[in-house]
């Protein structure tokens, strides 16, 4: 409580000394030294000066204490000593934990620990992890990293159109932005593999998608996990419907956006930039009838695209059985492709590492076999969430502990933060 003496307390200098040298520390999530109170006084002493009232006084210290870079940013000491030094201290160390994981400053046992400069040792800040992993805070980790790292806010983008996909509504964009993020967390909190990215036997899903996947007897609006019917395709982030309506353009589907996601969201492996002018798959131009995969074999015709989309579109043909809004297909759909002599879809392909496959099945079990650069994957892009900063060559030996350290873990969330907070890297500037 800031008036921590109650509203009738008297309201002068002292009182304000007081409450800040109390306030100080945790806004600026470490101890705080007499000098430093000293500026956000005279702020004060000057409002009453002017006839402002304590608490009307009070207030304005409080923003400048709440606008300074000390508590806007996770500021480093200036001194020349401090700025040699290449180690966080013990309160730095708090911050970057808390804000990693919880998006907030640190709690009362993270600040006990680093006054008892418990936290640099490794063991210590597993100990934290683990601690912090059972709190409800661990929550903003999902809704931050998850968010971020799986795109989520890019699913919606463009809106179905409605005179084709005729079941799409809002309580289904609602549900196709959720769904990866459920998963997410039903992983981190049931401490399941990560390797259910790539492939799973269960969907986390509510009443609207359950209806969307024609999967019976989920009822609700509550996401839950539930078994993969033996005859769904469901089950891994590819089959999931938010990431084929990210890929598409509201009428039809987007193999080159899907593939680019799936390369820089589960291999950080983003293709490099298309040359000038290159230009898009066209659509249909009127009395033709070409697929989406026909005008894309077309394109890699085109000698400046060929070798960056020979190596690229396997990877978004392989998705082409889910349609716009993410539903099962056989047949071309969207565009002016209706009635029954639709042309059948065409989904095979071989990928860069000479690997073929003939169903998204099949994909999607060669994209298993590539589970160590997945985990490596999912370990710098943790790392960089973690730290701040863009990953550096001498963060190579941080990465490839974290993949060892993963394998050896069951590939579980937790496996990979304890390796990445337990890490040199973690604790130096």
């Amino acid at each position: 409580m800031l008036l921590f003496k109650g509203e009738q307390a008297s309201g002068d200098l002292a009182y304000a000394r007081e409450i800040m040298t109390r306030f100080l520390p945790r806004a600026w999530r470490r101890p705080v030294a007499d000098h430093e109170i000293e500026p956000v006084l005279r702020v004060i002493q000057t409002e009453l000066g002017h006839g402002q009232s304590f608490h009307e006084a009070l207030r304005v210290g409080l923003a400048a204490v709440l606008t300074s870079p000390k508590f806007l940013y996770l500021a480093e000491p200036s001194s020349a000593a401090a700025s040699q030094a290449d180690q966080l201290d013990g309160y730095e160390t708090a911050s970057r934990l808390s804000y990693f994981l919880w998006s907030s400053l640190p709690d009362e046992e993270l600040f006990r620990a680093a006054a008892e400069g418990e936290l640099a040792d490794p063991a210590q800040r597993a100990r934290q992890v683990e601690r912090m992993l059972s709190d409800p805070r661990i929550d903003r980790f999902v809704d931050s990293f998850a968010r971020q790292w799986l795109r989520t806010d890019s699913f919606l983008t463009f809106t179905p159109d409605q005179n084709i996909y005729k079941n799409y509504d809002d309580a289904l964009a609602d549900a196709v932005v959720k769904e990866p993020l459920e998963f997410f967390r039903t992983i981190l909190q049931e401490d399941l593999s990560v390797r259910n990215f790539l492939d799973s036997d269960f969907v986390v899903i509510n009443e609207r998608l359950a209806q969307h996947y024609g999967i019976p007897g989920v009822e609700g609006e509550h996401f839950r996990p539930v078994a993969v019917p033996p005859d769904s395709p469901r089950g891994g982030l590819l089959a999931m419907a938010g990431v084929h309506q990210a890929g598409s353009d509201g009428n039809r589907t987007k193999p080159v956006s899907r593939a680019v996601y799936i390369r820089e969201v589960l291999f950080n492996n983003p293709p490099d930039p298309p040359p000038p002018n290159a230009g898009e798959v066209e659509p249909n131009i009127k009395g033709e009838r070409l697929t989406v995969r026909e005008r894309l074999l077309q394109h890699q015709q085109i000698p400046a695209c060929a070798a960056c989309h020979r190596s690229l579109d396997p990877y978004g043909l392989a998705l082409e059985n889910f349609n716009v809004t993410g539903e099962w297909r056989e047949r071309q759909d969207g565009e002016d492709f209706r009635g029954r002599n639709r042309p059948s879809l065409v989904v095979g392909g071989r990928l860069p590492n000479g690997r073929e496959f003939e169903s998204f099945v099949q994909f999607r079990q060669l994209l298993l076999e590539q589970q160590d650069r997945f985990r490596r994957c999912l370990a710098e892009k943790l790392l960089l969430y973690a730290l701040g900063r863009p990953l550096e060559p001498g963060d190579d030996l941080t990465i490839r502990q974290a993949v060892e350290d993963m394998r050896a873990g069951d590939d579980t969330f937790r496996s990979l933060l304890i390796s990445l907070v337990t890490s040199k890297a973690f604790v130096s500037k």
